[in-house]
């Protein structure tokens, strides 16, 4: 083969990778966006209505409306998915009981510092279970996402950890198991990614049922609730996941984790424009590390995909089979 050759390889494959990862990597950011949106409207509506009431209405909504938009799919594949759609659902419920829990006694600051790093963990997770190649250049990454993140969320602030720190960490093991599980399980039952939507939906659902049942709460729901929730529960969950399961595999579970380290970004950004806050230097400082971190990642990630000895890799395994 010439050197002619071998370049004009090279060249072919560099775009057909791009090409391939456009949708996804465009997709997933667009959702970060619309996560970002449920911040500030959360905190508008836990003013009025508790935390567990909010997420029992929310995906109690979403399930429903599954079910009636898409109740053949769901019929087909509910018994062959349950098991894995259940070990989903269990990932997620954990992530949203943990965070609400510890809502009770840290700040949401630090909330969303500690959830946040998900990111993290999941890439670490993707290096154990996956057995990811973790390269110099995602080592580094990570390491600005993260103390972009914690500039953004604690603006420099000393961290001191409480029990509801402790509790927001688990949840943040949760969230990067449940992004894991996303990209393994989505693989094993590909076309099924509407019935492993309803069975998150499904667990957070009856999770949420006891603790909104024993909690006190003093629910008052008005119309700009009610059209929140089914954003929420439309936009943000149903449309949300659907997108994560179908294309979070198509880049991976550390491509994908430095795309949703963009969340605490939107979230302030949303804040501002919604409730009126204000940027310190400092978080801005933060806003800049993570999309550098994210952009960085992408672009090492694309360029390790795309060497002319995946290409050979790739073709001799599709020419086999």
């Amino acid at each position: 083969m010439s050197i002619y050759s071998t370049f004009e390889m090279e060249d072919y494959v560099i775009e057909k990778t791009s090409q391939s990862k456009f949708m996804p990597v465009f997709l997933l950011s667009l959702l970060v966006v619309v996560w970002g949106t449920t911040f500030p409207i959360e905190k508008i509506m836990l003013e009025t209505i508790s935390p567990f009431t909010l997420n029992l209405v929310r995906f109690l909504i979403a399930d429903v409306l599954m079910l009636i938009i898409f109740f053949p799919s769901i019929k087909r594949d509910f018994f062959g998915t349950w098991k894995d759609g259940l070990m989903l659902g269990a990932t997620m419920g954990a992530g949203f009981i943990f965070q609400t829990w510890g809502l009770v006694y840290t700040t949401p600051a630090k909330s969303g510092f500690i959830t946040s790093m998900y990111v993290v963990l999941a890439t670490i997770l993707s290096f154990i279970f996956e057995k990811t190649k973790i390269s110099f250049n995602t080592i580094l990454a990570l390491i600005i996402a993260a103390a972009g993140i914690y500039m953004t969320e604690l603006s420099g602030k000393v961290f001191e950890m409480n029990f509801g720190d402790f509790l927001t960490f688990l949840c943040a093991i949760a969230f990067a198991f449940q992004v894991l599980l996303m990209t393994i399980l989505t693989k094993k039952h590909e076309g099924k990614e509407i019935t492993l939507t309803f069975y998150q939906f499904l667990v957070i659902t009856v999770v949420n049922i006891p603790f909104y049942a024993f909690s006190g709460h003093n629910d008052k729901w008005n119309f700009p609730d009610v059209i929140f929730i089914l954003y929420m529960a439309i936009v943000a969950s149903i449309i949300g996941i659907i997108i994560q399961a179908k294309y979070q595999k198509r880049i991976g579970t550390v491509s994908s984790s430095f795309i949703y380290a963009g969340e605490p970004v939107m979230a302030t950004i949303f804040s501002v424009l919604m409730l009126k806050s204000t940027f310190s230097k400092t978080e801005i400082i933060g806003f800049v590390m993570i999309t550098f971190a994210a952009i960085w990642a992408q672009i090492f990630h694309l360029s390790s995909s795309s060497s002319p000895s995946s290409y050979s890799s790739s073709s001799s395994s599709s020419s086999s089979s």
